[in-house]
């Protein structure tokens, strides 16, 4: 009695978070949007971060992370 069952979100979810930004390389900002889109709920880039370090998934350096980014718009402006 008092408890409350706490539903996991996605992205405290390891397997979903290591796919969206080890495999996929999407960024902390990136993620957070895409979590708003699909759950129509708040969720601010920093938690994303926080789960990250929580699941002991290494953080890209800042010139990882401009590199996939100049890549990344590189790569969809090609596609498109």
């Amino acid at each position: 009695m008092g408890k409350t069952l706490r539903i996991k979100t996605l992205y405290q979810d390891k397997d979903w978070l290591y796919q969206r930004y080890v495999r996929e390389k999407l960024s902390t900002v990136e993620i957070a949007r895409l979590y708003r889109e699909e759950e129509n709920k708040w969720c601010d880039p920093n938690t994303i971060s926080r789960w990250l370090k929580k699941h002991n998934i290494p953080m890209r350096t800042l010139a990882e992370a401009q590199q996939n980014r100049h890549g990344t718009k590189q790569g969809r402006a090609r596609q498109a």
